[in-house]
């Protein structure tokens, strides 16, 4: 389990009741995941590709797969590697290699120590004690097919949080949030041999809807900057238990989504509705009631 990890683009997208940016294959992306990587190669034609992106990627096949599932052809998805290519390089070079140094310390014991990964966040002795376990958990699906982000928007208390950093540096510690769901989700994938995607749950219980400006300011560049630059990761945003009105509104708006926006945001009552804390799901014991219950609902919101 990885804990306090926080996905910008899903609280961004329920605060604001903005649409999120949504890959133009957004539901082939969703079909894929937990299918087996052989099949989707041979089906998306990554032999052939590799000969036109092996010059940006070297051998990762994975990047190769995942791009082509997200971009409508083979040029745009040669266009997409080099874009990231060049930031992973450059800009955000900083950002990759501060990931897989915490990824290597967390695994470094051979049990996950979500302690050490945070410690190399950026800003994270003035985000941490913001987005704990009881704000956001981060879980496997019982198939392996998913990551699960799980936010608590209501339970950040986004003032104080502001007024301890900049919407840089949050922007900068989202997307190195990002960069590790990236390199988790392509471990287990390696490891499975099924594709492994991310669904992002956001329980709006409690949810403050005119809270500080400056942290969806925060949430809105880094959903910006970070969402063109993971093709093939993203799958379903799920939005639980918004308050009455929002519900009212989405009822009303629902109909024009686009239909790609439509297939990628689902809206729902109930799950975690009588949970009090997110750190109840925490311990994954097979013991443990709500989580499992949990994961059994997330299973039926996603079909």
């Amino acid at each position: 389990t990885m804990s306090g990890l926080l996905v910008a683009a899903s609280v961004a997208g329920a605060v604001l009741l903005s649409a999120p940016m949504v890959p133009p294959r957004s539901r082939s992306i969703i079909c894929q995941f937990g299918a087996a990587v052989s099949d989707l190669k041979q089906k998306y034609g990554v032999d052939k590709f590799a000969a036109r992106a092996s010059a940006i990627v070297g051998d990762d096949q994975q990047a190769m797969l995942r791009v082509l599932i997200a971009e409508k052809d083979a040029d745009a998805a040669e266009a997409a590697l080099q874009r990231v290519a060049v930031w992973r390089s450059g800009e955000g070079k900083s950002t990759v290699d501060a990931a897989a140094s915490g990824l290597a310390a967390a695994m470094a014991t051979g049990k996950w120590d979500n302690g050490k990964l945070n410690a190399l966040a950026p800003s994270s002795a003035k985000i941490a004690p913001y987005l704990g376990a009881s704000q956001i958990q981060t879980l496997s699906s019982k198939d392996g097919a998913w990551l699960i982000y799980v936010i608590r928007a209501g339970a950040i208390d986004d003032g104080k949080l502001m007024s301890q950093v900049s919407k840089e540096e949050l922007a900068d510690y989202f997307a190195f949030v990002k960069e590790v769901h990236s390199r988790v989700a392509a471990m287990r994938t390696d490891a499975s041999g099924k594709l492994v995607g991310v669904v992002t749950v956001n329980d709006l219980s409690g949810a403050n809807l005119f809270g500080s400006s400056a942290f969806r300011d925060a949430l809105s560049l880094a959903s910006k900057t970070a969402a063109p630059l993971y093709p093939g990761l993203a799958g379903p945003t799920v939005l639980l238990n918004l308050p009455p009105i929002l519900n009212a509104l989405i009822k009303l708006f629902k109909p024009l989504f686009p239909p790609v926006v439509a297939a990628r945001i689902k809206f729902e009552q109930g799950p975690l509705s009588k949970v009090k804390d997110l750190a109840e799901l925490l311990p994954s014991s097979p013991d443990n009631a709500v989580r499992n219950q949990f994961l059994d609902d997330v299973v039926q919101m996603v079909k």
